[in-house]
């Protein structure tokens, strides 16, 4: 039963990093708890240090008592002070008094400190000192509040829950509101104060009871107060899981106050048995917390209130708890009944970037690791990178995926009894916890993870310039929790450089200056919730002075140039520069400046005027004007050109060079420029007309002038004719012919040249009439290559060509003499070479050809005197091309008998075979083959086939038969397959319970359907209506079976299973019930089966709604039954009903006469209804003169039966409301009569 949480002290201590963060300090504040002599001997105990990188002196005292030493300790050493010695002033007893027990630990370095009670038996514990993290004004005690303290037996020292405060500065007032009833006759929810004169004093708040698992009976929720900082130690002795198997241990540690807590927690499940119930404990630091729990299966939603605690069972592995108001989490994990405690460290603002753990026993041992996504890969542990792998890691669930966590075991062997590894991350801060056991060894569970750190923003003191200085600097400040930020300009419009640098510059506008005011935010960055700090920067007006704008003037048009200034704030200005030029009046804001011929040779001129006598002693302004000399533009159009009229275009090059850049062309032909008429290199498209005009004139004039006068410069291009030339020599000759007749045409006045490309010779090259011999290497080639070419001048070399085809004389072949079926056509296939242009077939017979006789492959269609004949001749005859004589051939047919193809079918239904029958006949041999094709892609070659045809309709039957002489013939019959019913029903949407309605839809092409059987799951109902009805016994997936008959007496069926739909389960949860009225009442839908789509509220009071959630007030007090009824998407409802108690605030009147009129003649608490009162009447002389504890028992007036005097009368009374709400008012009232 021992829980070993003491041995993870030094992982605590090992923190790698010297940022200052949580429980890396130099200054810590504690109270020492006390522990029960009777469970385990309740020594030793001890200090643990840990230092860093250098050796570091410690003051361990107790301020308001006599112990003080102090020690040095070597750099990265773990250092132990044991304090057994001190037992007796050690401990923080006994409760309800004020002693001088607390500790201040001081360090000159940063240091982690731990508080050790090692225990000689069953009871341990570590406590985590937080240092200044752990200093504050406002604390919410988290504790257990599932289990009881161990109690021990009669004669013993017994355990209890309690906590401790230590006063941290001189004269210190707490205030406590305890949440049970606590030593000292505190009662519960009252607040009381206590006062701690001295630094290092130590006040104690323990329980009356050990069953603190009772509603009202637990520290857990109590607040404390205090008007200078403290630090509080929480601690529950010998909890014991009563359901978990007989173990009790000590749980404790030191808890940080209300503004280091966060609002998101991861919690990674450890190993406690069923009956120890592994559980987080939320507890609230302010009214209507709104909690959202997510473990990945369910999502638990609830409001909370300052002090409740909210315990919820830890079932799977990753856990998230999210709220809307800071709260404490603590959780309670371990081995089997072996319990330990972790106070966790919230989510944002928290962290660690390496943390140093240590293992000091061989049981199992895991580390809890979480860290924000895209960081799970970048771990290292003592340098290893395959020690903590991102496939170790789950997304934790309610984080949309923004948080990683991981529980990853380690042998001994990986690390080692006795080891420190030290786990780094290289890209974000992660949380580290290690849990480390056994069921019969104990548990060691602790977080090593850094808390919340405060932020400091400083953005520096209030300020003024004056409008001409520039840049603003900006001097903020950053540290605790983060030390990076960025500034921000809310009103103004200059440039804020390097925004992320805490000392940086802003350079304004004129509008800023205009404006008067700027305001800049200084705000914090990193993981913490920025904190911001603002700056106000005023401004007085600077001389404003603006000499105009540049301008630029031409060298060749230029006289006195007028310039005009002007000037704020100041009492006069002055214009001065220039190299010899003059001015109008220097001291004019408005004159002139003739240049001189040094500012035109330099090609610029400035001109600056100053302001004088600033109005607010601020620095005179300058401002500068450029005055610019160009010269004029340098046009070059290009040279003259000469082109051929086959040119179609002319590439022009000119340039613009000087003031000017640009230019246009224009010209006197009628063409155009591209890509435009502005490129200095643009291209000129010519005309026709241009051509016939013979010459074209282009003229380049400079554009974007300035102040200059345009320039031009042109260019002419002539144009001459293009020769025109053509070869009219025919382009086929005979193979036997001796020479080619060369003729051609060419342009007067050009010169030609013919070329063939072959072996034979041409007999005047240049004449335009000549020959050409052809040689039998031409004749063999089959064609010779002709030219026709002028040459010479300026137009470029025009031709012509023609290739000249040598042809052979016509050869024709109509095939070898064949035999054919009488009812075949002939095929014919006839073949011709040589010249002939085309062939044509003859017959002896008055057949015909298809599709003609001019093709040499053709048919030819027999007549029947043609096959009364037997025999008839086909002929095949070539054209006469080129002088050629004719060809021709013949092919001789024989006709053979064709059998007569013939079958019948049976009619059937579809599903069914059809049967059919072979009548077909032959005159010459016997019928030796049949192929039949069913119309539906389907074959046979059997003679008298069954085919079962895919559907009801008329197929189109073919049937080839052949005989033995090779004959074939081919008949079509109709054949009819009867269709079957189509069967099919519609349903209606069917909830549980409900009549399903069942509508035929059964369909069939031809005919009718005359018959139906139902039958519904099975058996379990029949029917031959129509249309059915049935009722299905639950939901689920039910069979339906119909069969639908048609009047040919085909059937078809359809089996369908139906789906009886659940409907919704109608649930919801009030919050708070029992409640006020007119207080909000939350109602919030936990309907389950969904889809739902709608919702309606009866609130019982006449009052409804429709939305998923809802929020009520109820007017008056009473009970009141609310209803629920969810629709879901099939629209199936259901329904349920709970009743929610409604009080009033108990009221009492100013004054009341009992005079015995019946009216008024009772002082009595009004509202409720209250399950208990108080209700106390004093004197002025403090005196109880009536108590009552009925709710319906008021004050009549009397003191011991006597009338008592008139005057005013104090009052106090405590009442219960329903569901535990405690109201104590206190007043006074008049007694008149």
């Amino acid at each position: 039963m021992r829980c070993f949480k003491y041995i993870i002290l030094s992982a605590c201590l090992l923190v790698g990093s010297l940022n200052i963060k949580a429980q890396v300090d130099t200054v810590f504040w504690f109270a020492a708890p006390w522990v029960t002599p009777d469970h385990a001997g309740n020594q030793p105990m001890a200090f643990h240090f840990s230092t860093f990188a250098n050796a570091t002196t410690i003051r361990l005292r107790q301020p308001a008592s006599v112990y003080d030493t102090s020690f040095t300790v070597a750099p990265n050493t773990l250092f132990t002070k044991y304090v057994s010695h001190l037992l007796d002033s050690l401990e923080s007893k006994p409760a309800d008094s004020v002693i001088n027990r607390g500790f201040e630990v001081s360090s000159d370095f940063p240091i982690v400190a731990v508080y050790d009670f090692q225990s000689t038996g069953n009871n341990p514990e570590t406590y985590s000192l937080k240092g200044q993290n752990g200093m504050g004004y406002e604390f919410v005690t988290p504790f257990q509040t599932l289990w009881n303290n161990k109690y021990l037996g009669p004669g013993r020292i017994q355990p209890y829950q309690f906590f401790s405060v230590v006063a941290t500065e001189n004269n210190t007032t707490i205030h406590i509101t305890p949440r049970c009833d606590v030593v000292g006759g505190h009662p519960a929810n009252v607040t009381y104060s206590v006062f701690l004169p001295n630094a290092g004093q130590v006040y104690t708040c323990q329980n009356i009871t050990q069953i603190t698992s009772t509603l009202g009976s637990s520290l857990a929720g109590s607040v404390i107060t205090s008007d200078k900082k403290i630090s509080v130690t929480v601690n529950d002795d010998s909890v014991n899981p009563s359901g978990g198997g007989g173990c009790y241990d000590l749980l404790g540690d030191q808890i940080v106050p209300t503004d280091v807590i966060g609002k998101e927690y991861i919690v990674n499940k450890g190993f406690l048995n069923a009956g120890s119930d592994e559980s987080a404990f939320i507890v609230a630091t302010e009214n209507f917390t709104s909690l959202t729990i997510d473990n990945g299966v369910v999502v638990t939603n609830t409001i909370i209130n300052q002090g409740d605690t909210y315990q919820y069972s830890i079932t799977e592995q990753l856990t998230s708890i999210s709220s809307d108001k800071n709260v404490y989490v603590l959780h309670m994990s371990g081995y089997g009944c072996e319990l330990g405690e972790a106070l966790l460290p919230p989510l944002n603002c928290a962290g660690s970037d390496q943390v140093s753990y240590a293992r000091s026993n061989g049981f199992s041992f895991l580390l809890d690791i979480l860290c924000p996504a895209g960081a799970e890969g970048n771990f290292t542990m003592d340098g290893d990178p395959t020690a903590i792998q991102a496939t170790d890691f789950n997304s934790v669930p309610g984080t949309g995926g923004a948080w990683m966590g991981a529980q990853i075991p380690f042998s001994i062997a990986e690390v080692p009894v006795g080891s420190a590894p030290l786990v780094v991350n290289s890209t974000d801060l992660f949380s580290l916890g290690v849990i480390n056991g056994s069921a019969t060894g104990g548990c060691l569970y602790h977080y090593l993870s850094q808390f919340n750190r405060k932020v400091f923003t400083q953005a520096g003191s209030d300020t003024t310039y004056c409008t001409g200085d520039f840049p603003i600097d900006l001097n903020g400040s950053i540290t605790g929790g983060t030390t990076t930020g960025s500034w921000q300009i809310l009103n103004g419009t200059g440039t804020l450089n390097n925004p992320t640098n805490l000392v940086t510059t802003y350079e304004p506008t004129v509008s800023d200056f205009a404006q008067g005011t700027l305001t800049f935010v200084l705000g914090s960055s990193g993981n913490c919730d920025p904190i911001f700090d603002t700056v106000v920067v005023s401004f007085v007006a600077s001389p404003d002075v603006t000499a105009g704008i540049d301008d630029t003037y031409c060298k060749n048009n230029i006289g006195s140039i007028p310039i005009e200034g002007t000037l704020q704030f100041a009492a006069g200005s002055d214009w001065s520069g220039g190299s010899g030029g003059a001015f109008g009046n220097v001291g004019d804001l408005i004159t002139t400046y003739t240049p001189s011929p040094a500012d035109l040779a330099a090609d610029s001129v400035e001109l600056y005027l100053t302001s004088a006598g600033s109005f607010f002693a601020c620095p005179n302004d300058e401002d500068t004007l450029v005055i610019h000399f160009t010269d004029p533009p340098s046009v070059l159009a290009g040279a003259s050109q000469v082109v051929c009229a086959s040119t179609d275009s002319v590439f022009l090059a000119g340039s613009v060079a000087g003031a000017s850049t640009t230019g246009v062309w224009t010209t006197s032909g009628s063409g155009a420029f591209t890509p435009s008429d502005s490129d200095l290199n643009a291209a000129y498209l010519i005309t026709p007309g241009d051509t016939t005009a013979g010459s074209i004139t282009f003229t380049l004039s400079s554009t974007g002038n300035g102040s200059c006068l345009a320039v031009q410069d042109s260019l002419t291009v002539t144009i001459l004719d293009r020769p025109q030339i053509e070869i009219t020599t025919a382009d086929s000759v005979c193979a036997n012919v001796a020479t080619i007749d060369l003729t051609g045409t060419v342009t007067t006045g050009f010169s030609i040249i013919w070329n063939v490309y072959g072996s034979g010779g041409i007999a005047l090259p240049t004449a335009l009439s000549t020959t050409y011999i052809i040689s039998p290497i031409d004749t063999a080639a089959g064609f010779v290559d002709i030219v026709l070419a002028t040459s010479g001048g300026i137009c470029p070399t025009e031709e012509d060509s023609m290739r000249v085809f040598f042809v052979e004389p016509p050869r024709v072949n109509a095939g070898i003499d064949q035999d054919f079926c009488a009812n075949e056509p002939v095929q014919l296939n006839g073949a011709l070479t040589g010249s002939a242009l085309g062939a044509n077939w003859t017959s002896t017979g008055t057949g015909s050809f298809s599709p003609g006789s001019a093709f040499l492959t053709t048919f030819y269609n027999p007549s029947s005197s043609d096959v009364a004949l037997g025999t008839i001749n086909l002929v095949l005859t070539s054209s006469a091309d080129f002088g050629c004589l004719p060809d021709d051939d013949t092919l001789m047919v024989t006709f053979k008998p064709a059998p007569v193809a013939e079958f019948t079918a049976t009619q059937s239904c579809f599903g069914e075979n059809t049967d059919f029958t072979d009548l077909s006949t032959t005159s010459d041999g016997t019928i030796n083959s049949w192929s039949y094709d069913f119309g539906d892609t389907a074959t046979s070659i059997a003679s008298t086939p069954a085919h079962n045809y895919p559907g009801a309709g008329t197929y189109m039957t073919t049937l080839i038969v052949s005989s033995t002489n090779g004959c074939y013939d081919t008949t079509v019959h109709a054949v009819i397959v009867d269709p079957i019913p189509l069967a099919a029903f519609n349903v209606n949407t069917i909830c549980e319970g409900d009549v399903a309605q069942f509508t035929d839809a059964s369909f069939i092409s031809s005919g009718s359907i005359v018959g139906w059987t139902w039958d519904f799951n099975s058996g379990a109902g029949l029917s031959t209506d129509q249309d059915a009805e049935f009722i299905f016994p639950a939901s689920g997936s039910y069979p339906v079976h119909l069969i639908a008959i048609s009047d040919l007496g085909c059937s078809g069926e359809v089996i369908t299973n139906i789906d009886v739909l659940e409907g919704p389960l109608a649930d919801f949860t009030v919050a708070p019930n029992p409640a006020l009225a007119l207080e909000d009442v939350y109602f919030y839908d936990q309907s389950t089966n969904g889809p739902i789509v709608d919702w309606y509220w009866d609130f019982g009071d006449d009052i409804g709604g429709n939305n998923q959630n809802e929020v009520h007030d109820y007017a008056n007090g009473g009970s009141y039954e609310v209803i629920l009824m969810v629709t879901d998407l099939n629209a199936c409802t259901d329904s349920i009903a709970q009743t929610i108690h409604i009080s009033l605030l108990p009221v009492l009147p100013t004054a009341f006469t009992p005079n015995g009129d019946g009216e008024n003649d009772v002082f009595l608490i009004r509202g409720g209804p209250f399950d208990a009162v108080e209700f106390n009447i004093y004197n002025n002389w403090g005196q109880l003169i009536f108590q009552s504890f009925d709710p319906e028992l008021g004050w009549d007036g009397k003191f011991n039966t006597q009338d008592a005097p008139l005057g005013v009368y104090t009052w106090t009374f405590t009442v219960q409301l329903a569901g535990g709400r405690v109201i104590v008012k206190e007043g006074d009232v008049t007694l008149m009569r």
